[in-house]
């Protein structure tokens, strides 16, 4: 089993095709639930609870953008999942959009929200702008 992350309340690691995220209740619950609601969507890799605080979801392999339109319309369309699903992410950023085949992979929903959730984003200015932002550092090969 291979570590990828060990944070203080937050444990990743890989054992083959998937990967284990081990956090508290709280966490695994609110990520589980948004994951479950985003993955008709297609933008989330399967995921499932294997134990009381412990998530194992499909590895996505992340890869280089080959084509900066694809994106756009699959970014584009994340949105739309979202908006759909009632989510705010809160943290589109690099380590939390995987991309395959220029097709975008959200994960790190721990400390997602519903739109009706009144908490604070953990990054400010709504997930429009941080995904924005991603496409243009990406496009503008600063990842």
């Amino acid at each position: 089993m291979e570590v990828l992350s060990d944070k203080d309340c937050v444990r990743v690691t890989k054992e083959g095709d998937w990967v284990y995220k081990a956090q508290s209740k709280f966490l695994t619950d609110n990520e589980i639930y948004c994951l479950k609601l985003m993955y008709p969507s297609g933008y989330v890799p399967f995921a499932e609870q294997v134990a009381n605080a412990v998530i194992r979801l499909e590895y996505i392999h992340d890869m280089p953008v080959t084509d900066f339109d694809v994106l756009n319309y699959h970014f584009s369309r994340v949105l739309k999942a979202l908006r759909d699903a009632g989510i705010r992410h809160g943290d589109l950023t690099k380590p939390n959009v995987l991309i395959r085949d220029n097709h975008p992979y959200l994960i790190d929903f721990a400390t997602a929200r519903l739109f009706n959730d009144p908490r604070l984003d953990k990054r400010r200015g709504g997930d429009e702008k941080w995904l924005r932002q991603l496409f243009e550092r990406l496009q503008n090969g600063l990842l």
